[in-house]
């Protein structure tokens, strides 16, 4: 997520099994930089504190990307 912040990536997918705690503070980061980070399969944006504890499938875009597009269908 460091280097989406920064600028020097436009894209991260994540499409394999992660915790929120893991992903939580790079989220955050990467928002105040300007990125977006939404579900893979929906576009919708992540939701924490599920029971679970586990996120989807998501996509990490840097702020030259622009914002979290809706309705994303990959």
């Amino acid at each position: 997520m460091s280097i989406l912040a920064k600028g020097e990536a436009h894209i991260y997918p994540r499409l394999g099994p992660i915790h929120e705690w893991d992903i939580a503070a790079g989220h955050l980061i990467l928002e105040e930089a300007g990125g977006s980070l939404f579900q893979a399969d929906t576009g919708a944006p992540l939701r924490y504190n599920t029971e679970s504890l586990k996120l989807p499938p998501f996509i990490a875009l840097g702020r030259a990307l622009g914002p979290v597009p809706l309705n994303v269908s990959l």
